[in-house]
């Protein structure tokens, strides 16, 4: 296999990142699920990127803004408000996930185990844990919301040419268009490079760039600069980190029981052809006796 020299690395030698700025890009992919509990995002939508919203909104909206809220909680409205997408229940029991038998089903949610972490407060190697989520309703979006993909769950062997998932072209500290601290990359795909899903890789087949935001960890821009996909954009807008978010914000409305105080008038048969007193403080129900 054609190994990867200096140049075709790292086009200009003298810009290139230090590696500790490189070590601290992968650790700020890996540590999402422990920087934020719930999120509001915007997601543009474009129609080269139609295909990949999965949802038939009548009015094709130019954004999304969707709702999570860790683990599993997760609303999508449309420009005008309209929910196009909730979680149908959460909290439920999961005595049934436990007992099938499978491994997979007694993973933890990341949030209740530890990582090993840097001298940077940023994860450098993550546990075992259930970090998909599979009520997603859009694959890319998994991908969005915790990029580990592109450095891997730990560093790699210092044994190896290319150790990383990714190879890092460049990188940069820049402020996204509402001021959010970012890290920008351009990379490509290394040997072991595994999409988090299969279906939806973060990394084109080329050169991808991807911004991450460094206190969420969140991918806010995706680009594909050159291969069969070049052209492709996604963006993200966060709007709001760890707010406070309710059940009902997530859940279907639930029919609610009948308010007493308002019982409805019930006609008596026989009785239409003599009617009773009209004002309500003479008689509940008409021709009838007096409440």
């Amino acid at each position: 296999m054609e190994q990867l020299n200096g140049a075709a690395v790292f086009p200009d030698p003298d810009r290139a990142p230090s590696k500790e700025l490189m070590g601290h890009f992968r650790r700020l992919a890996r540590s999402s699920p422990w920087l934020w509990n719930t999120v509001q995002i915007t997601i543009g939508v474009t129609d080269a990127e139609q295909h990949a919203i999965a949802f038939a909104a009548p009015d094709l909206p130019t954004h999304l803004t969707v709702l999570i809220r860790r683990p599993d909680a997760i609303r999508v409205e449309d420009s005008s408000g309209a929910v196009l997408f909730r979680t149908e229940h959460i909290n439920d029991s999961r005595d049934a996930s436990f007992v099938a038998a499978t491994r997979k089903s007694w993973l933890l949610p990341p949030q209740l185990l530890a990582p090993v972490y840097g001298d940077d407060g940023l994860v450098s190697r993550r546990p075992e844990a259930d970090y998909v989520n599979e009520l997603m309703p859009v694959g890319l979006w998994s991908a969005f919301l915790d990029p580990v993909e592109v450095s891997g769950f730990a560093p790699g062997p210092a044994d190896m040419a290319f150790p990383h998932p990714s190879t890092i072209h460049s990188l940069r500290s820049i402020g996204d268009d509402s001021g959010r601290e970012c890290l920008e990359a351009v990379l490509s795909r290394g040997h072991s490079y595994a999409p988090l899903m299969p279906e939806a890789p973060l990394l084109g087949e080329g050169l991808t760039r991807i911004r991450l935001d460094r206190a969420t960890g969140i991918c806010v821009l995706r680009q594909v600069l050159d291969g069969p996909d070049a052209g492709v954009e996604h963006r993200i807008a966060i709007t709001a980190v760890d707010e406070y978010m309710i059940d009902g914000l997530f859940t279907q409305p639930l029919s609610s029981l009948s308010d007493v105080r308002r019982a409805p008038l019930w006609p008596i048969p026989g009785l239409a052809d003599y009617p009773g007193p009209e004002a309500p403080e003479h008689a509940r129900h008409r021709g009838g006796p007096a409440a």
